[in-house]
């Protein structure tokens, strides 16, 4: 597994939100984790890429204990995460975003190369590279979001609500970027998503969570087919 998070519990100060959490992700494979409004899914990714400290279990990334790693660490190590909303730096031009994501990489004369590739995958961001960030639509901010992070080819991408704030035939577009990713790109996807068919129709495995806790996990198609699927992700 290139993921393999197991017991873990996460919080703020002493409120504790993810309470024994485990998950895997395999390699290029799309995951999805789905639930309620104040599940803690949010929370489980920031918990995984080291935002918030875990207070117990452990995360494995590569076949490597990360749980302690600082984010910067992680991103290193191969681990993208592009929060809520798509964040870009706005008064920059969306060429110089995509150059951005490549920050880490030790090998800087393959960005040109890479940007390439982001380009094919959203063209509209070859179309507007020169734009301020700031002027572009909320789906063009999230290719952005998600393009930046690609440059540096990262072997897992974390992705919390991708669809936030897009019209419905930007979502279809984004969720086949996102498909894409794991199928053309070689890096496997963990989303988080509180609209749940778009996820279930591209997502390889899928988990509900419900008040911090696992209480689904199986193949995506399944749960998609599931007279048990509202209820679940009303966490009852």
């Amino acid at each position: 597994m290139l993921l393999d998070v197991s017991g873990l519990c996460a919080g703020y100060g002493s409120k504790q939100v993810i309470r024994g959490v485990d998950l895997q992700v395999g390699e290029r494979e799309v995951v999805a984790v789905l639930g309620h409004n104040g599940a803690g899914k949010s929370s489980l990714m920031h918990a995984i890429f080291g935002v918030i400290p875990a207070t117990a279990g452990r995360i494995a990334f590569a076949g490597q204990d990360i749980t302690n790693m600082s984010p910067s660490d992680k991103v290193v190590a191969g681990m993208g995460y592009s929060p809520q909303g798509g964040e870009s730096f706005r008064t920059l031009s969306v060429a110089d975003n995509l150059a951005l994501g490549g920050f880490a990489l030790k090998d800087q004369s393959s960005i040109p190369e890479r940007i390439r590739a982001v380009q094919e995958l959203f063209p509209p961001l070859r179309e507007r590279r020169n734009s301020r960030a700031g002027s572009l639509s909320g789906g063009e901010r999230q290719m952005l979001a998600l393009g930046a992070l690609l440059i540096a080819s990262p072997k897992l991408v974390i992705l919390d609500e991708p669809s936030g704030g897009l019209s419905p035939m930007m979502v279809d577009k984004m969720y086949e970027a996102i498909r894409n990713v794991a199928d053309n790109l070689g890096a496997s996807v963990l989303l988080v998503e509180q609209e749940a068919n778009h996820a279930l129709e591209i997502a390889d495995r899928a988990y509900v969570l419900g008040n911090g806790k696992v209480i689904y996990e199986g193949p995506a198609q399944e749960l998609a087919k599931s007279e048990k699927l509202g209820d679940l992700l009303l966490g009852l």
